[in-house]
């Protein structure tokens, strides 16, 4: 496959995990762990994809937009750091040293977009006071696509011009760096997980934090099983809720 196709391909992820966020309504479709399989897929490497694209979820998992504010680009740093990642053939510690900083030029370039999107939209008031809501809504989707296709158009120009450019870059690092940015990564699905809990941390959790603690710690479950157990409970408390509340 030629790096155009490739370029194209994943242009087309991208407008895909786009339109999951927001179209589909927050679908979470746009998720690493979405995207990163599904560049593996194009280049022929589901499972890679799969395995990089599910340890960024890890590490992302606390790169949430708080009031507006856009903390990550995670589509385009899923998308580009996992693209590097198996065309040089390296893995997810060359993955993530390339995803983040992506990820965060890109949510640059979209809050600027967005910030310049406030002033055009006064546009709209006009309208409004009209009553010529049609015109409303196709400036809204109009405006849309367009920043869809310049963030699209970002990430089909680094593939094509970059691929070698990296692979330079890989290539003259030395090798107690990358061994560092290999212990580095390691940590960081620990820090997503941090970030997490230090959005929903609540009194009333701290001993349900112990009892999975325990669960992994000492019974020696895996977090598919924690998590079946979890859901098991919750609905059983859902349950009893709703049969007490029709009692009353």
């Amino acid at each position: 496959m030629s790096v155009l196709t490739t370029a194209l391909l994943l242009g087309l992820v991208y407008i895909f995990a786009w339109c999951a966020d927001n179209v589909a309504g927050a679908s979470y479709m746009h998720r690493p762990i979405v995207v990163g399989a599904l560049t593996g897929l194009v280049l022929g490497h589901f499972t890679e994809g799969l395995i990089i694209g599910g340890t960024m979820e890890l590490a992302w998992m606390g790169f949430l937009p708080y009031a507006g504010m856009i903390s990550g680009e995670e589509r385009i740093g899923a998308i580009l750091g996992t693209y590097f990642a198996i065309s040089t053939g390296n893995s997810f510690e060359v993955a993530i040293t390339i995803a983040l900083p992506a990820a965060i030029l890109g949510a640059y370039i979209s809050t600027a977009f967005n910030t310049f999107g406030s002033y055009v939209m006064h546009r709209c008031d006009g309208w409004a006071r009209e009553g010529e809501i049609d015109k409303i809504n196709r400036f809204h989707v109009g405006y849309g696509i367009i920043k869809c296709t310049l963030m699209t158009i970002i990430v089909v120009i680094t593939v094509l011009i970059g691929t070698n450019a990296i692979s330079s870059v890989i290539n003259i690092i030395p090798e107690a760096v990358m061994n560092g940015l290999e212990k580095a990564s390691s940590l960081l699905p620990a820090v997503g997980f941090a970030m997490l809990l230090n959005i929903m941390w609540d009194k009333r959790f701290i001993p349900l934090y112990f009892v999975g603690f325990a669960l992994s710690a000492y019974l020696g479950l895996d977090v598919m099983a924690i998590t079946i157990l979890s859901l098991g409970l919750a609905l059983y408390r859902l349950f009893m809720r709703e049969e007490e509340e029709s009692h009353e």
